[in-house]
């Protein structure tokens, strides 16, 4: 019996802070998730800015704002496996040189792979364009189950945003964000709606369900160990 209430006391002791640490955790995710959905409905509304001022500004995130310039048709990366509509195809990035001399990565949007064996042609304007959309970045690392290797030449089918790589690529230093094109800039193809992976209330639900395994494993725990008390008795 002394066995049996030291290897149970010993699994709560392993579990409970296992539990109460995920539940902690999905409440800092709910407060992030939070903060980036007031800020996507309080920024997309606002007047589109100049990119220097944009650069300027500590969050950047949903800011909407206008570059001109011209893009570079010859270079251009495409993010595999990004799935509208059921379909299969690419995110298209494609460099753009601002009338001040700096480069710009620009989200021309969603185009349906075709062939896997045969990288899309893209068109693009060559002529000197004016750009509106908004700033965004991905957040944190994601999860990939190989390394991201990129070919030699052009285009170049990713794997994953890098703005580092991207940069050595491009052999320019650009800004950590993109800008994500509005459906109707010139260049956009398929604009996919913005959506916030995960709405909040469903971190603060995990959370509250991660609470309440644990305070289900502690009421057990009492419960056996009040009964073993009994029996031995």
């Amino acid at each position: 019996m002394f066995g049996f209430r030291l290897k149970l006391t010993l699994l709560v002791i392993a579990t409970l802070p296992v539990l109460v640490s995920l539940g902690f955790w999905q409440l800092s995710r709910y407060e992030q998730k939070l903060m980036l959905e007031q800020a996507y409905e309080s920024r997309h509304t606002l007047e589109p800015l100049p990119l220097s001022q944009v650069q300027r500004h500590e969050d950047p995130l949903f800011l909407p704002f206008t570059v001109s310039g011209r893009f570079d048709p010859d270079r251009y990366f495409l993010l595999d496996n990004q799935v509208f509509q059921g379909e299969a195809g690419y995110e298209l990035f494609m460099p753009f040189l601002t009338d001040d001399g700096a480069w710009l990565l620009i989200d021309r949007g969603w185009i349906v792979a075709g062939d896997r064996e045969r990288l899309p042609e893209v068109m693009t304007d060559p002529e000197h364009l004016i750009l509106t959309g908004f700033a965004y970045k991905p957040l944190g690392k994601p999860f990939m189950l190989a390394e991201d290797i990129w070919e030699d030449g052009w285009p170049k089918r990713i794997q994953a945003f890098d703005s580092l790589k991207i940069s050595e690529a491009i052999e320019s230093t650009m800004p950590d964000f993109y800008m994500v094109l509005r459906a109707g800039q010139p260049g956009a193809e398929q604009m996919r709606p913005t959506v916030i992976n995960l709405k909040s209330e469903k971190h603060l639900g995990y959370a509250f369900q991660w609470f309440a395994m644990a305070l289900v494993l502690l009421l057990l725990y009492g419960f056996q160990m009040i009964r073993s008390g009994k029996n031995h008795k």
